[in-house]
């Protein structure tokens, strides 16, 4: 038995596709069967702007979103088209609406023996199979509806998350901060930014923090200034000016900077940095203040 990518499954964990919201309409589920090698098969469905799952019997289900994904693999997969492979793609912009997380990872890698992935191949088969023909279009949509979910089931469970609307909140909100965490440094770092590059609307995105116009911004002000005290309060930071140190963290506008910062710690920037000095007892001055200025 082959071992799952991300090892066994856990027997107890169960996934209720009733606790799912409904996924956007437009994820279009098209099922065929590889006929030609995979690394052709797999690119000629990407440029149609659909993301796209292989499944097979006799390997680990991946998932590609992209051209550029797929591209930039060390090793394109090498399966010949003469095993049980699908090819089951989905309209990548309805999946990135419903799960973003997904534009900001690696190809996920899926268990075919058991669990969600078992079943997604079995559904998937039947369809290539052709399963459906001749049946009413309400009872197809149905039944579409339902490989839909199981898709997203799939893909939530190698992910190992919640699977409840709050579960799935808390993953966006740990993610997205995450985004803004790593670029800190950027001085065009925008709400507007950060939600094209999660792949979601700036109205959602506020809805992440609270739903209030002025949280993201906020965030992004306090984290930039909380890393600046830290940087000031650091011996190894001393040969840094303070203009340099707020450049460093996002800063273009001194005067913009020295307010918000009295204005969260109630010492100008070049305060801190002397109380620090004194309380480490180097009393000798650091000659860092890069802007000048009362507020410095």
């Amino acid at each position: 038995m082959t071992e799952s990518p991300r090892g066994s499954l856990n027997a107890q964990r169960i996934i209720p596709l009733a606790t799912l919201a409904a996924p956007p309409r437009g994820m279009d589920p098209i099922v065929a069967r590889l006929s030609t090698a995979l690394s052709e098969g797999i690119a000629e469905v990407l440029e149609q702007e659909r993301a796209v799952l292989v499944l097979s019997r006799h390997s680990t289900g991946k998932l590609y979103l992209d051209q550029h994904q797929f591209s930039t693999l060390a090793t394109p997969p090498q399966i010949e088209p003469t095993a049980d492979v699908f090819l089951l793609s989905v309209t990548r912009s309805a999946l990135l609406r419903y799960l973003p997380m997904l534009a900001a990872l690696p190809p996920l890698s899926f268990n075919m023996e058991k669990g969600p992935g078992a079943f997604l191949l079995s559904a998937g088969s039947m369809l290539e199979a052709g399963m459906l023909e001749g049946t009413i279009s309400q009872t197809r949509q149905r039944l579409m509806q339902h490989v839909t979910d199981l898709l997203i089931t799939t893909i939530l469970d190698c992910l190992q998350l919640e699977v409840s609307v709050a579960g799935r909140r808390r993953h966006r909100q740990k993610h997205i901060r995450h985004y803004i965490e790593t670029r800190l440094h950027e001085h065009d770092l925008t709400p507007q930014s950060i939600a094209e590059a999660s792949g979601i609307s700036t109205r959602a995105l506020y809805q992440l923090f609270d739903g209030k116009d002025g949280a993201v911004a906020g965030w992004i002000l306090n984290r930039r200034l909380e890393r600046i005290h830290a940087d000031l309060t650091n011996p190894a930071h001393d040969t840094l000016s303070i203009a340099q140190i707020a450049l460093n963290h996002g800063f273009r506008n001194a005067a913009h900077f020295s307010r918000r910062f009295r204005q969260k710690f109630g010492a100008s920037p070049r305060e801190i940095r002397q109380r620090s000095a004194l309380r480490l007892g180097r009393l000798e001055q650091t000659g860092s203040s890069g802007w000048h200025g009362r507020g410095g």
